[in-house]
């Protein structure tokens, strides 16, 4: 279950930190009046957390891997013809991930909105490094997407299972602008058009 506006640390010191250099304007819009601040302005707060999956998962049905088995096939002996043995390697080597990431379940990880960043798992960013974000679903779980300024990674992949859609938005919306749309890039267009004329999995899935 999400733990509400708890207390708590994310630094093993319990020293008041100052806020950051340059965020002075978020923090006196997004939560001025929050009644977290309300204390002192300066303390780490954990705003929400909760626990779910590292990644997005559903198990797969035979017909999964049997086409993706027989695409593999298909474009090793295309590589083969052609002299491309390297390319063979690589596609098997992508048939083994495909496998792992659709047959293992991931493990279950902590995950925190606070008053300086996001927390995921073991990593912190904090909201300066963030850019973004917005709401879709994938592999029945409801996800949210935050865009970054890091070169890696340059979008975190939250899973929201176990904890109020609407609480995240509103804590989220507090030092990120929020996209009522979500954007696709050529690669996600690209992708779901495949999907849409050329499924993986039997209709029923």
């Amino acid at each position: 279950m999400p733990k509400f506006f708890e207390k708590d640390h994310l630094l093993e010191s319990p020293e008041l930190l100052e806020a950051p250099t340059g965020t002075n304007s978020t923090y006196s819009n997004g939560l001025s009046h929050h009644p977290l601040m309300e204390d002192d302005d300066n303390l780490v707060r954990t705003l929400i957390s909760w626990r779910a999956p590292a990644r997005p998962f559903r198990k797969k049905d035979r017909s999964y891997f049997t086409t993706v088995a027989t695409l593999i096939l298909l474009l090793s002996m295309i590589s083969l013809l052609t002299g491309q043995v390297l390319l063979i390697f690589t596609l098997l080597g992508i048939g083994f991930v495909i496998y792992a990431l659709n047959s293992v379940p991931p493990e279950d990880i902590d995950y925190k909105l606070s008053t300086q960043g996001v927390t995921i798992g073991e990593h912190f960013y904090h909201w300066d490094t963030l850019d973004s974000f917005w709401f879709n679903e994938k592999e029945n779980h409801q996800i949210l997407n935050i865009l970054t300024h890091l070169h890696f990674p340059a979008m975190l992949i939250i899973i929201l299972d176990g904890v109020d859609q609407e609480a995240v938005k509103k804590v989220c919306a507090s030092y990120l602008p929020f996209h009522e749309i979500a954007p696709k890039s050529t690669i996600d267009k690209w992708s779901e058009s495949l999907q849409k004329h050329f499924p993986l999995e039997n209709p029923h899935h």
